[in-house]
């Protein structure tokens, strides 16, 4: 039993030798490091500047026509976001505790970047803002997204409406502009750059294969729907809005002004009725009487429903070239004349102007990836040979429509969509149905919707 016992303590003393041993081992092999540069987090500069001009005085003001108020001078002011962060901004109207004038008799009109004066309402008719010291009510009167570096020039323009009584002699209006912004994370991206994530992730819907590699909307159904030509364009809906449809992204596109940009070009969904290409029987576009409709006439200065929507199309130069025929033409062969100077001797090959027509290669792209590449090897003549091209196309309907394009081997001739799908030539005079087709401007975002038929895109005019 000693011997036993010897043993056993000899193990404890080796087992804490060990143990010594190890936790001597570890504490010289031990290494601390410290980190040497600094964790920052450093906030994106955010800065507002407001520069303004003369105040209005409405202090001898007479009852006046809308039509002469909006003849006044405006006041005047730019605020410039001076940073990369976008902002949030809200404009509202402060009536302070000095005016005696009410509110609502007050005529309000304002104009903003390149937009026209927007129809004018009563000021009492806004929501309310955020009252302050000396200010008897405040009303919002805009909302607005200004980008990083951005800049923008707003117009106010007061004045008592004409139905002011006697009662309102010997008032005074009063009132200061307050300008509240700050700088948001998200702000709704401008419809190009939503169209090119979109694009970058969905291959089915999307196609960039012209020569220009363009992004356009292609198949049966792609949700490409958007609320346009709206009567309201705070409460966009199929009761106060028509539906368009997004034929794509084209870009550098030539403005009025000589700079280029890419812009988003949009077709009206629904005919708006037959008429001749030209009453004249020619084919010059440029001379038409369906671009004069469309352009000045009855369409633009009746059918688009107001300033805001007029003011939103971006003024471009059209490529008006021509085509001998669709007999030996492919899509991409199209594509390329419409852009060419081929054309009929008294034709012009390009147009500046708003709103236009679609082209014949509009059409031939628009079709699906399943049988993509069958229907643009053919000659747009010939498309009626294969009913899957104008099957699995969104921009086919059952009737005849016009393309902008002519026929440059006559001075009459312009090429259509046929109700069975093919593209031919058919004399200007002949009324057929017509889709307005035109470019957005680019300052214009999509702020809901999924582009769908039952859920279109709606879109933030600035």
């Amino acid at each position: 039993m000693k011997i036993t016992y010897k043993i056993l303590l000899l193990v404890i003393s080796l087992l804490l030798v060990i143990t010594i041993t190890i936790g001597t081992s570890y504490s010289l092999w031990k290494k601390v490091e410290v980190q040497k540069e600094q964790n920052i987090v450093e906030s994106a500069c955010f800065s507002i500047e407001f520069s303004e001009s003369s105040n209005i005085n409405l202090k001898n003001a007479m009852p006046i026509s809308d039509a002469s108020g909006l003849k006044k001078t405006p006041y005047t002011f730019t605020i410039k976001n001076t940073c990369n962060a976008d902002s949030k901004t809200k404009i509202s109207l402060n009536v302070l505790n000095s005016s005696t004038m009410d509110s609502s008799i007050i005529k309000f009109s304002m104009k903003y970047g390149s937009l026209a004066n927007s129809t004018p309402v009563l000021l009492n008719t806004f929501n309310k803002g955020d009252s302050s010291t000396n200010v008897k009510e405040s009303y919002l009167v805009k909302e607005d997204i200004i980008r990083g570096n951005e800049e923008k020039t707003y117009s106010i323009y007061l004045w008592m409406d004409e139905s002011a009584g006697k009662e309102y002699m010997n008032k005074i209006f009063n009132a200061k502009v307050s300008v509240t912004s700050e700088a948001i994370e998200d702000a709704p991206k401008y419809m190009a750059e939503t169209i090119t994530d979109l694009a970058s992730k969905d291959t089915i819907n999307f196609a960039d294969d012209d020569p220009d590699n363009n992004i356009r909307y292609i198949g049966v159904n792609p949700n490409n729907y958007v609320y346009f030509n709206c009567s309201d364009y705070s409460n966009q809906s199929d009761s106060t809005c028509e539906k368009w449809r997004i034929i794509g992204l084209f870009k550098n596109m030539p403005k009025e002004n000589g700079t280029q940009e890419d812009l988003i070009k949009i077709i009206r969904n629904e005919s708006i009725g037959t008429y001749p290409w030209n009453t004249a029987a020619k084919n010059d576009w440029t001379n038409s009487s369906l671009q004069n409709y469309l352009n000045s006439g009855e369409y633009y200065l009746n059918n688009l429903q107001n300033d805001i929507t007029k003011e939103s199309i971006s003024s471009v130069s059209w490529n008006t070239g021509g085509s001998a025929s669709t007999e030996d033409a492919t899509t991409s062969t199209m594509y390329i004349r419409e852009r060419s100077k081929d054309n009929y001797s008294t034709a012009q090959t390009h147009w500046t102007g708003k709103v236009g027509l679609m082209y014949p290669s509009d059409y031939g792209y628009a079709v699906d990836k399943s049988v993509r590449s069958v229907c643009i090897s053919e000659k747009m003549y010939y498309l009626d040979n294969n009913k899957a091209c104008h099957e699995n196309n969104y921009l086919y309907k059952t009737y005849i429509q016009w393309t902008l394009t002519h026929r440059s081997a006559d001075n009459y001739g312009v090429f259509n969509i046929r109700s069975v799908g093919s593209v031919s030539g058919y004399s200007s005079a002949n009324s057929y149905n017509v889709h307005p087709s035109l470019y957005l401007k680019s300052n214009i975002s999509i702020t809901s919707g999924d582009g769908s038929s039952t859920s279109p895109y709606q879109l933030s005019l600035n």
